[in-house]
């Protein structure tokens, strides 16, 4: 109930601010405009009543649910029959177009660059500065200009995440632009190819040996054909189809060539159906991103109350003390209660959210994407890029994976003694010759024995999965057959040697000799003679073994997850040099009743698993507090992928998967992922150590915004107070600071890191400007009895200041905070934080001495006195001179002299007591299910 109350406070106050607020400003511009009299009172007004007008409006079109328009499926369509031989003519496929029968999908996985955009601009955070940068131009006027640099802020931010993203799309739909293949049809009798989006339902289409199935059809032929499903079902053995038999859109052709007849097409093949389950699925999230933006949301949680109280106590006091000052004002940029007040209100809303620790994280990550893809490794999106550096538990699919999807011969056995080894490598170069057709096994045996034409070829017979060999016959050698051993031997010592070799995963064919001639291509002779025996392996990717051994070393546990049988799974894994390579389990036989979370946690090789399962094996790791990873290439992995907490896909995997995953290794290297897991720890540790010092400023604005409230009196700090803070330490520095490189592993909670240094900085920041606040109201009283604010302000008289007020004191004193803060952020001292705090101090210094006013005095009073922005640099130069001799701190009264001195002395033991003050309160306060990041 609490949580409910919450969430209802807070879509109140954002509808107040969306809707409500910026149309009164707009009814109130329109009313201005209404009255103009002068071209420039019209343009003004104009432009400002369209776009507080419009605000609301685009509010509201977002909020109205966006559909997709989608062609469905007519079910009063004719279907056709077309014959074999003749396929569709053209009215029929005309037909078929006029009713959106063609084979073109909505991806449910693929954002469009407009929704990108979109996604990006309109967030909460955005829209909800971007009003108070409006209302606070409208309302205070062109003075505020100097508050108002969030916006470039997140303007950047915004950019770098929209430019990523697409940049990745384009990417990624070039990747499925190079594997689409121009698909063979059958229409009026003739042979044509078309792009597989250019199928129509009913459509015959030829298949051919290497042909990716762009529909799911029909066979319509008597020849058998063998698929290679593995982009479906993660099995790499070929299935064999005949006639009646469905084959799945994704599936590519090994051997056999015949037609088929599209039955389903687009939304209604069976890998679309598997992508619109992934579109179902929750994809997570980074860690990252959920900390950054649960720290956003509490603190807009907290500013968003806190400045209607500011604005309302604000405006009381003006309208209450100053009588002479308009409530309203009378021009734009005028003095008034009410500017004053929404000055105060708007600020403490821009300085309390902090935007720049959203900045750091996306230059941060956009650093690690531009190195990741040095190594050919494309991050689908920022926080893409910290998402493998988290993982604990990878899990790998055998195919693509561990495996490149090729086959080498791995040894040969002779059998015989009438053949020496190179008559043997002589006889099968030839043999392989007599064929155009290959499958993974003859381009296996091709590599390793390559290809000759010495011998004389007279008769082939085509391999076929019913009768599992193929065979040639040779002039003046007689006929050979290459084949499965069980079909053509009985030799119980060659099917033992077979049966050792298949256990370990291995494949074996079998080279004979008959002695006789033949003319049933079904049924060989029984007298046949054992020539050799080549035994031929799944490809293990070479970088597979050093990279398992890194993985080890950094305490991830390696699960492989195969739809293979379980022999050859378990032998690819120990080969690769996974440990536990031997607790395996056949999940075929898995029964429903069985513990799955006991047999997932209790093994790591898992065989026969269906795309379902795949994902549940990751659901009840993660469910057991395991950070997971998944890699693979295919739409078995697609469910598993948007479980996962990273997903990796493969350069020549589906689209779908690419579209959904993480991480993109582009020349499919499986050592790539080295790199991405140290640009991920850089990223996390060093945003880590340099969000606090980001956030610690709106801790301490919360703080110096309440002290107006509690005290009685007018608010008159503006946040240039901490400008040597923000720009130098916040800005600058901590820039640096998350660019280094780093590639020790993440520890800790990062929110909980972030909030309690942050929190424990902010109110040590906020110190000082409370004790000189406190000090000068003291002072003031003990004077005169009473206190008028008006102290606290900087004298200028023609440009040159008379005296210092009590605000550019308090600022030397924040900006001496603001290094002991970063001095403790930097330990432990690297040579490069060594140099990067000696720069950054010694800057800072150099600027004290020589400009100060611009950084410890309100720039908006400095930019009035000294003319505009545009005179900034020649009053710079102008008084160089003064400045070098100190002239401006000879201002300071004695006792603002001491103040600062005993605050320089007192600093760093105050910060310790702080520290320590602090840390016990936050953790007094808050629960540790406050701190958990996965909310």
């Amino acid at each position: 109930m609490k949580k409910a109350s919450r969430v209802l406070i807070i879509i109140g106050i954002c509808l107040s601010f969306y809707l409500i607020v910026p149309l009164i400003f707009g009814l109130f511009a329109l009313k201005h405009l209404k009255n103009a009299t002068t071209k420039e009172e019209l343009k003004k007004w104009g432009i400002l009543s369209i776009l507080f007008v419009s605000i609301p409006g685009g509010i509201l079109m977002l909020c109205i649910p966006q559909y997709e328009l989608i062609s469905h499926e007519n079910k009063d369509v004719d279907r056709f029959n077309p014959d074999v031989s003749s396929g569709l003519n053209t009215s029929q496929v005309e037909y078929m177009r006029d009713h959106n029968q063609i084979n073109i999908a909505r991806n449910p996985t693929n954002k469009s660059y407009l929704q990108i955009v979109l996604h990006n601009i309109f967030t909460f955070f955005n829209v909800l500065m971007f009003i108070v940068a409006a209302i606070l131009l409208l309302v205070v006027g062109p003075k505020v200009v100097t508050n108002l640099m969030f916006l470039v802020i997140i303007l950047f931010n915004l950019l770098i995440g929209t430019i990523q993203e697409c940049k990745s799309k384009h990417i990624v739909e070039k990747l499925k632009l190079l594997n689409d293949s121009k698909t063979t049809v059958r229409r009026n009798g003739e042979n044509i190819q078309i792009l597989p989006s250019e199928i129509v339902l009913d459509d015959i289409i030829i298949l051919s040996p290497g042909d990716q199935i762009p529909a799911d059809c029909l066979i319509l032929e008597e020849e058998t054909i063998e698929i290679n499903e593995s982009l479906l079902t993660g099995e790499s053995v070929p299935v064999k189809k005949t006639k009646g038999a469905m084959v799945f859109a994704g599936s590519f052709v090994v051997s056999g060539s015949l037609a088929v007849q599209a039955v389903k097409i687009g939304n209604d093949t069976y890998i679309q159906s598997i992508e619109n389950k992934a579109k179902l699925a929750k994809q997570p999230k980074s860690r990252l991103m959920i900390a950054i933006k649960k720290i956003i949301r509490i603190l807009a949680f907290i500013a968003i109350p806190l400045a209607i109280v500011v604005l309302v106590n604000e405006f009381l006091m003006k309208t209450h003390n100053n009588s002479e000052l308009p409530i309203f004002p009378s021009s734009w940029g005028g003095e008034s209660a009410l500017s004053d007040a929404v000055f105060y209100g708007g600020t403490t809303i821009a300085y309390m959210i902090p935007c720049g620790m959203a900045l750091l994280a996306s230059v941060a990550m956009a650093t690690g994407v531009v190195k990741l893809a040095q190594t050919n490794t494309l991050a689908q999106d920022l926080y893409s890029v910290e998402s493998l550096s988290r993982v604990n538990t990878l899990c790998l699919d055998k195919t693509g994976t561990l495996t490149d999807g090729t086959m080498t011969v791995e040894d040969y056995l002779v059998l015989t003694s009438k053949y020496t080894n190179e008559e043997v490598e002589s006889l099968i170069a030839n043999y392989l010759s007599a064929f155009k057709d290959e499958n993974q096994t003859s381009k296996a045996m091709i590599s390793r024995f390559g290809k000759k034409e010495e011998y004389q070829i007279e008769k082939t017979i085509k391999f076929s999965s019913a009768r599992k060999y193929s065979a040639v016959k040779f002039k003046d050698l007689g006929w050979f057959a290459l084949g499965a051993p069980e079909y053509l031997t009985n030799d119980e010592g060659v099917l033992s040697r077979v049966e050792d070799s298949t256990k370990h995963g291995m494949r074996v064919v079998l080279l004979s000799h008959i002695e006789e001639d033949f003319d049933d291509e079904e049924k060989i002779p029984e007298k046949k003679k054992n020539i050799a025996m080549f035994v031929i392996r799944d490809t293990i990717r070479p970088e597979v073994k050093e990279t398992m051994e890194w993985f080890a070393e950094n305490d991830v546990d390696i699960k492989v997850i195969s739809g293979d049988n379980i022999a050859t799974v378990s032998y690819i894994a120990k080969q690769s040099g996974i440990k536990n390579w031997d607790k395996v389990i056949d999940m075929s036989k898995v029964a429903e009743n069985d513990d799955f979370d006991k047999i997932v946690m209790e093994h790591s090789i898992f065989g026969r698993v269906n795309p379902d399962q795949k994902a549940d094996i990751i659901a009840t790791l993660k469910k057991h507090k395991r950070i997971t990873g998944v890699t693979g290439d295919g739409l078995n992995d697609l469910l598993a992928f948007k479980q996962a907490d990273c997903s990796i896909a493969l350069a020549n995997g589906a689209a779908a998967t690419k579209n959904v995953a993480n991480l993109i290794l582009l020349d499919s290297n499986f050592a790539n992922m080295k790199e991405a897991v140290f640009q991920g720890r850089r990223v996390v540790n060093n945003i880590q150590r340099s969000s606090s010092l980001f956030v610690m400023k709106d801790f301490c604005w919360m703080f110096v915004t309440v002290l107006p409230i509690v005290l009685g009196i007018p608010h008159v700090l503006q946040p240039t107070v901490m400008s040597i803070v923000n720009l130098f330490i916040t800005g600058i520095a901590s820039l640096f600071v998350a660019l280094e490189p780093d590639k020790t592993r993440v520890k800790g909670n990062f929110f909980r890191n972030v909030f309690e240094r942050a929190f424990s900085a902010g109110f040590y920041m906020f110190i000082p400007i409370s004790l000189g606040i406190t000090y000068f109201l003291i002072a003031s009283i003990a004077r005169t009895g009473g206190y008028n604010m008006d102290g606290l302000k900087t004298v200028f008289e023609n440009g040159e200041i008379v005296s210092i007020g009590w605000v550019p004191v308090i600022s030397l004193c924040v900006a001496i905070a603001g290094f002991i803060i970063f001095f403790d952020n930097c330990r432990p001292f690297t040579k490069f934080r060594r140099v990067l705090y000696g720069c950054t101090l010694g800057l800072v210094l150099l600027i004290l001495y020589l400009a100060p006013e611009y950084f410890i005095i309100s720039g908006t009073d400095m930019l009035g006195n000294t003319g505009g922005v545009g005179n900034i640099p020649s009053y710079i130069i102008s008084h160089i001179p003064n400045n070098s001799t100190l002239a401006l701190y000879r201002t300071m009264t004695l006792e603002q002299g001491i103040f600062v001195l005993v605050f320089a002395i007192a600093a760093y033991p105050l910060y310790r007591v702080n520290k320590k003050f602090a840390f016990f309160a936050i953790r007094r306060i808050f629960s540790s299910r406050d701190f958990r990041e996965d909310e």
